[in-house]
């Protein structure tokens, strides 16, 4: 597997754990969340006009060069939109558990994807089942430890990694996964729940 892929990842699973750990203890709140997204918009902008050469040359350790030029730190920033809507919007067990969905099962996806997959999905060419099926099974776990609906964990789980497919696109802009998955999974777990 490419280093920089999964640095990607690794990356996407501390922040994920990171970020529910410090919102957990009250050392962040959505007020702070909501600064994150507003700096890492303000961020990404001064990154792409190069004005941040340091930012930029840490961005590369992670970042795929295309989203690197076009939307700097892409990934981090919705990932935070992410979670930040997750947790508005619903009870806190089911915020963490969609947060966990994405944080463990996108990355596991896109691991086991590039290193094992063989069948392509219909919807996206570029995902294939292995993948998505292991973002599956890793999630359950996670999502079960905050809600014991083991039926519910499931189908969120599914549903979660099932955004993680398609190119969703809306007037020309493709809509981060990171953005869907924890919304998705958490929408799901309030239908069953």
């Amino acid at each position: 597997m490419h280093k920089l892929e999964f640095r990607r990842q690794l990356l996407h699973i501390f922040y994920g754990f990171a970020l529910l750990f410090l919102y957990h203890h009250n050392i962040i709140d959505n007020k702070i969340l909501l600064g994150m997204i507003i700096g890492g918009i303000i961020t990404s902008l001064m990154v792409k006009k190069e004005k941040l050469s340091l930012v930029r040359r840490l961005l590369s350790l992670f970042e795929r060069d295309h989203h690197l030029e076009k939307f700097p730190g892409r990934g981090v920033l919705f990932f935070t939109i992410g979670s930040y809507l997750t947790l508005v919007l619903f009870e806190r067990n089911i915020a963490y558990a969609g947060i966990l969905i994405l944080s463990v099962g996108d990355a596991v996806s896109n691991i086991v994807g590039r290193h094992y997959g063989k069948i392509n999905t219909k919807l996206n060419p570029n995902k294939n089942i292995e993948g998505n099926l292991a973002g599956i099974l890793i999630s359950i776990p996670f999502a079960y430890y905050f809600l014991p609906n083991i039926y519910a964990v499931i189908a969120a789980c599914s549903v979660g990694m099932f955004l993680e497919i398609p190119a969703i696109r809306i007037f020309g802009f493709e809509i981060d996964d990171n953005l869907l998955i924890p919304i998705g999974a958490a929408f799901t777990l309030t239908l069953f729940t």
